[in-house]
């Protein structure tokens, strides 16, 4: 029964029906013209490509709180020294939004386990709003992806993407969403 639930919230998750004008709307319906503006230079870590932003810092890899809002920098290419994107504007020129399911504890393939306490549902439940960035004197510069883990104790009531506050509360003062200039 959770499983048909689960799969009934995935489904309604993707119905453009569902879309909002509001930017106040976990629905929002995000159209062209954002930009992103980072206010200061942000490094990324040698061995990496990405960092982690949440509650308006940066978190390491593995102390994010995935029970709240958290957005990922990413650029393109990981690299043994340190990589720093620095401040500027650039373009949102497309903004998707996804959910993905992972399942701890998944044997891979045909390995078999003796005991599997799994009743098959997810661990783990993204829903994803990724923004595609572009500027062109830091072509290294991938995405930004803000996301929340629905699965985490308090938010299974919920089933949905965050908010552009919600967002914003993340970032804190290191990035900025503008958005386009008719909705000013």
């Amino acid at each position: 029964m959770k499983a048909i639930g689960l799969g009934l919230a995935l489904l309604l998750g993707g119905c453009a029906g569902l879309e909002s004008p509001d930017p106040a709307s976990p629905h929002y319906a995000w159209t062209t013209g954002w930009a992103a503006a980072l206010h200061r230079p942000l490094t990324i870590p040698p061995g990496e490509a990405t960092v982690r932003l949440q509650y308006g810092r940066i978190v390491p890899r593995n102390s994010v709180q995935e029970q709240d809002p958290f957005c990922v920098v990413e650029l393109d290419t990981v690299r043994a020294a340190p990589q720093v994107l620095q401040p500027g504007r650039f373009e949102v020129w497309r903004v998707t939004r996804s959910i993905n399911p992972v399942t701890a504890g998944a044997t891979p393939g045909l390995v078999k386990a003796r005991y599997v306490d799994d009743d098959g549902d997810p661990s783990f439940l993204y829903f994803i709003t990724e923004f595609r960035l572009r500027d062109s004197a830091q072509p290294e510069l991938r995405a930004l992806r803000c996301a929340w883990n629905q699965m985490a104790p308090g938010n299974r009531a919920l089933m949905r993407h965050l908010t552009l506050d919600e967002i914003r509360s993340a970032l804190g003062g290191w990035i900025t969403l503008i958005p386009p200039k008719e909705t000013l």
